[in-house]
């Protein structure tokens, strides 16, 4: 049992026995260290219920707690906070676990749990964008958390790869075939990123033709592009007359070939953000078992939750829940996004059997989601018990516009990364300690703590706006402070050389002091950020562990004290602590800076 728990399970029976009756006793963190290692607001929530003042309350409750030999002090505070002060035994005992226990950082509070978690989910046929890339580095964060307290997961991505996006896509590529003079085979020689670029221009040129509303012909065209990709991958599907004349343009080869460049650029940018996916899903591999579904559950068969409206076949939210009505197959046969998405649900279960599916969108999506789940929720309300779905925010540069792909105001993924790992170069060749082999080898892992530090330290669903000079800076609230803060750590221990560490007990100075309770509350901090599902509030835990790391550095000579070896104690945990932390949020370490 930890201290946090040791202290809650004290503060029930002592209520229980003063017969003070409450439902959930809250014992937390204070961001304040002034207010305790830990603080209670139990006498606040008693007096509410009673009509007694809480400051009696939580002197009463003082009087009764028992002496623990881990609490130095217990104090009352207007009005009526109960905070808890570490001992100095304790903290000497959390600073011999850091650097005893090979399993100390290891949690089960998840073990035997399995997670699916899905996220990134790019489009083949369009570019990733910033906030794919968002989503990339938020969805991994997720994964790292509860795979910290023991889960089991498995890294799932759900790729775009039919609609009428792909559509307006080729049907765009041909018409830029035509103006820039230029074959399939022509363009199948270039560059994979420049292959891919084409199509994101290909894309928003069939976009705007098809927006526009004015030319008729194009919009057909689109349309029939639509239903023959559906048709290569839902064979039940009508044939057309108009199938031929895209047979003998070799659509069939040329969008299987398309969608696979767009792939393996999208596995480029996950292996430079760190990420592993275990299982790739494809929309074009949900159609026929989402049009199943659909067919199976309308009026007067199945659960009868679908109907015909129109030649289309939807589903009639309930207004009193925030819900509208959805579209599930279209008036040509096809599924939407909305059946496919069903029948995903339950191939994910089918394939893995999990004891929760995890979700990371854009906000925009969030009514659609609504409407999903609320079906699910009537044809197998067993997996739609195990669904959570987050919503995140849009993603901005600063006096930037809102990003739309659409319009061609899209802000790639890539030029992200590469832009800051430029500007993080720059910065290293001004200092003059680097040189270019250095430069080359670790500003691509600093550029990307900053990238993915500054998505992580806003609470997801909120807005992120990234700053390049913020962002990169080696000050403030930033990854490559924290990436400063270990290197400081690993510069120290190594400039000691063989100068023994001490794990003994020693009698604490002010800021060593302070150090110490900073490390003491990490595991603390890792529960409730995973549990949470708030990267953000690992982040905050680990900018403070670097400021109170730095004021210890400041004020305390490490290498020139008759304390040296005590010190560096410190100084180790401190750096097991912040790197095992940084990388739980995905951010590698750099050794030396």
């Amino acid at each position: 049992m930890d201290i946090k728990e040791s202290v809650l399970r004290s503060l029930e029976k002592v209520s229980n026995n003063l017969g003070f009756s409450i439902n959930e006793i809250k014992v937390e963190i204070p961001s304040d260290f002034t207010h305790g290692d830990l603080t209670s607001n139990i006498a606040m929530q008693v007096a509410k219920s009673v009509g007694r003042n809480p400051m009696d309350i939580a002197n009463e409750i003082l009087s009764a707690f028992p002496k623990d030999e881990n609490i130095e002090k217990v104090e009352v505070i207007k009005p009526g906070f109960i905070n808890f002060f570490f001992s100095q035994k304790y903290l000497l005992s959390v600073l011999n676990d850091v650097n005893s226990n090979t399993e100390y950082f290891k949690l089960d509070v998840l073990t035997g749990k399995k997670y699916i978690i899905e996220y990134t989910d790019p489009n083949p046929f369009k570019i990733f964008h910033i906030g794919h890339l968002y989503t990339n580095i938020v969805g991994e964060s997720f994964a790292r958390l509860v795979e910290a307290l023991g889960a089991s997961v498995v890294r799932a991505n759900y790729q775009g790869d039919v609609g009428l996006h792909v559509a307006k896509t080729i049907w765009g590529l041909l018409k830029m075939f035509e103006r820039d003079s230029i074959s399939f085979e022509e363009l199948k020689e270039r560059d994979l990123v420049d292959r891919v670029r084409y199509l994101g221009d290909a894309y928003m040129l069939g976009f705007n033709m098809y927006d526009d509303e004015k030319d008729k012909i194009a919009i057909k065209e689109i349309k029939e592009l639509n239903y023959y990709i559906f048709s290569l991958h839902i064979p039940s599907l009508e044939r057309k007359e108009y199938f031929n004349k895209y047979e003998q343009l070799n659509i069939k080869d040329m969008y299987f070939e398309e969608r696979d460049w767009c792939l393996e650029y999208f596995e480029r940018i996950y292996a430079r953000t760190g990420t592993k996916f275990d299982n790739y899903f494809l929309e074009s591999e949900m159609g026929q078992k989402g049009l199943d579904i659909v067919k199976e559950n309308i009026v007067g068969k199945g659960k009868g939750i679908f109907k015909e409206s129109e030649g289309s076949v939807i589903y009639k939210g309930d207004p009193n829940k925030g819900l509208h009505t959805r579209v599930f197959i279209n008036s040509e046969g096809l599924p939407t996004y909305e059946a496919k998405e069903l029948a995903l649900a339950f191939k994910k279960y089918e394939d893995i059997h999990f004891d929760h599916s995890v979700i990371i969108t854009a906000n925009e999506q969030t009514p659609y989601f609504k409407v999903v789940f609320d079906a699910l929720s009537q044809l197998s309300p067993e997996i739609a018990s195990k669904y959570l779905h987050f919503d995140h925010g849009m993603v901005k540069l600063p006096n930037a516009e809102k990003m739309s792909s659409r319009k061609g105001k899209i802000i790639e993924g890539e030029w992200l990364l590469n832009e800051t790992k430029t500007t993080v170069e720059k910065s290293m060749l001004e200092s003059g300690r680097w040189d270019g082999q250095d430069i080359s080898q670790v500003s691509d892992t600093i550029g990307l703590s900053a990238i993915k530090y500054s998505f992580l330290k806003v609470s997801v669903g909120k807005d992120v706006v990234f700053d390049f000079s913020k962002a990169t800076s080696f000050d403030g609230d930033t990854g490559p402070y924290l990436l400063y803060v270990y290197a400081r750590c690993n510069s120290i221990l190594s400039e000691a050389g063989d100068l023994k560490v001490d794990f003994g007990n020693k009698e604490l100075d002010v800021y060593s002091k302070e150090l110490l309770r900073s490390i003491s509350k990490y595991k603390s901090m890792l529960l409730s950020s995973a549990l949470s599902y708030s990267p953000n509030t690992l982040c905050t835990y680990l900018f403070d562990l670097g400021k109170t790391f730095n004021t210890f550095y400041q004020n305390v000579k490490v290498l020139e004290s008759d304390n040296s070896a005590f010190l560096l104690s410190l100084v180790s945990v401190t750096s097991k602590v912040m790197k095992h932390g940084l990388n739980v949020l995905g951010i590698n370490i750099v050794e030396r800076m």
